[in-house]
């Protein structure tokens, strides 16, 4: 807080530390962070008008520039960055590990928890070491993480283990030994700094390939329950998206750097445009079915259906509200188209068979004859209809083909 507008003159000077004798008047006025640097950000429309974008990009970049006014993403809730901000912050890095720390202590309310923890750490160690970059100082943790890592495998893998002997046929267990076996033997061997760690990745690959030839257990009835349990365990071996000491074992690798690992504690938060319905499912690129997502929770879901990533991230339903919420306040201040708001709304509200079920009606508060207060008033079939959103796009579409 800072005081303003204050009249009067101080009658003595300081003594100490303190003021004697001295009054003010006036009002105090909230103090806003300022951002590093400026951005100008052009419509979509402006940089198809300099050939910059192409006309069939003008739909997802208009969706995209949503993210410019600090949305927060539908599905974890982490504020997101804007693609140019984000270039802006990478070009601006520099090899000085106290003037990174400096210039990414103003986006650390956009970190993920495990960044942030990282950051934290960081920030610590510098206190300690102000020569060490980021990198450096993440050399220096990876015994302890590495050590804490193998623990929370180990564990998973029991974990397996036992569920594979109480409902695998004898031969199926035995075989599918060999797999944990040879995965324990990886984890186990000392893991040096240049050495290549446990890929969890191709540790599930090898699980899945061993369930699509396996079909001896003990009651065939069970094979997707005990699939799935199996799967479900693999799934929550630690990744550098969720876990601290996973993030730490695998950027302190030498083919990482201090201005890399810079860029991945905010590279996760970096807005993307996430198609509800899934290109490799059929859907389409047009407003109906897109919505801005930060980049780790884009690269989590994959080709995953509406219901599969709300299973895996039932926190969505409550992020998704303040998502709306936020872009129907931008619309307004007639930022955010309302055609927009409403039919990804009805996307959502089908797709997530009424799970997701957003109030719009705020849209048309002070609209007249406003009956809408659900999505439930939506059409049902919604795959084919031209919406007001797309009308408005095929408008600016006409407009650049005359250019």
């Amino acid at each position: 807080m800072i005081l303003a507008n204050y009249s009067k003159t101080i009658d003595n000077k300081f003594i100490g530390n303190s003021l004697s004798n001295t009054s003010f008047e006036g009002k105090f006025v909230k103090v806003k962070n300022k951002m590093p640097f400026k951005i100008r950000y052009k419509s979509p429309f402006e940089e198809a008008k300099l050939g910059l974008i192409s006309p069939t990009d003008l739909v997802k970049r208009e969706v995209l520039d949503y993210s410019k006014y600090k949305l927060p993403c539908p599905c974890c809730g982490n504020f997101m960055i804007h693609p140019k901000l984000m270039e802006r912050i990478k070009s601006e890095i520099t090899e000085v590990p106290a003037d990174t720390i400096n210039l990414l202590n103003y986006f650390k309310p956009y970190m993920h928890n495990v960044e942030r923890q990282v950051f934290d750490i960081i920030v610590n160690s510098n206190k300690k070491h102000p020569l060490l970059d980021f990198h450096e100082i993440l050399q220096k943790k990876f015994p302890a993480a590495e050590k804490s890592l193998v623990i929370k495998q180990s564990s998973i893998l029991s974990e397996i283990s036992l569920l594979a002997r109480d409902n695998l046929s004898e031969k199926s267990f035995c075989d599918l030994m060999k797999i944990i076996d040879q995965t324990y033997k990886k984890i186990l061997t000392k893991n040096t700094i240049d050495k290549p760690s446990f890929g969890r990745k191709k540790f599930i690959d090898e699980l899945e390939k061993f369930f699509k030839c396996s079909q001896n257990f003990s009651d065939t009835e069970n094979f997707p329950k005990v699939k799935s349990a199996i799967l479900n365990c693999a799934y929550r071996m630690p990744t550098s998206y969720n876990s601290v000491d996973a993030f730490i074992v695998k950027f302190s690798k030498p083919q990482y750097d201090h201005k890399h690992l810079a860029i991945r504690l905010l590279s996760s938060s970096e807005a993307t445009v996430e198609h509800i319905l899934p290109e490799y499912c059929g859907g389409k690129t047009k407003f109906s079915n897109m919505i801005v997502e930060c980049a780790a929770d884009n690269h989590k879901r994959h080709h995953d259906d509406l219901l599969k990533q709300i299973d895996e991230n039932p926190q969505m339903l409550t992020f998704m509200k303040k998502h709306f919420d936020k872009l129907i306040n931008l619309s307004k201040q007639r930022k955010v188209d309302r055609s927009y708001i409403s039919e990804i709304a009805m996307t959502y509200y089908q797709l997530s068979k009424g799970l997701i079920d957003i109030d719009v009606s705020g849209l048309w508060k002070n609209a007249k004859n406003s009956k809408t207060k659900s999505t439930n008033y939506f059409p049902k079939e919604i795959k084919d209809v031209f919406t007001k959103a797309e009308k408005r796009e095929e408008i600016k579409l006409n407009k650049y083909k005359k250019l």
